[in-house]
């Protein structure tokens, strides 16, 4: 059975804001919640964490182009770690890390 283990969020305006919450945020990741992945798993997590906004920021910045007013809105984080899984969500759209004990699945 799956259990929240922690969880964060970050809301912001700024994508510069959002850099900086984000380091914060994992800075503050409680070590119980980082005992339950490897190393590897967490350096891992972390690439794709990164990857995932920043190909999701593009995808804004370009939306943002092509609408008539140029603005393109809030970024909503939200990251939650279980056991053995990770769930990072960004403006609505999901990504699931499993890490299952013979190595992460990313879905």
């Amino acid at each position: 059975m799956k259990f929240p283990l922690h969880r964060f969020e970050i809301e912001t305006d700024s994508e510069r804001q959002l850099a900086g919450e984000v380091q914060r945020e994992l800075l503050s990741v409680p070590k119980i919640v980082k005992q339950e992945f490897s190393e590897q798993e967490w350096f891992a997590f972390r690439l794709v964490l990164e990857e995932y906004v920043v190909e999701l920021l593009k995808e804004r910045r370009s939306a943002a182009l092509r609408s008539r007013h140029g603005i393109a809105g809030s970024c909503q984080l939200s990251v939650l770690f279980e056991q053995r899984q990770i769930l990072i969500s960004f403006n609505g759209q999901e990504k699931v890390l499993q890490y299952p004990e013979d190595g992460p699945v990313v879905s």
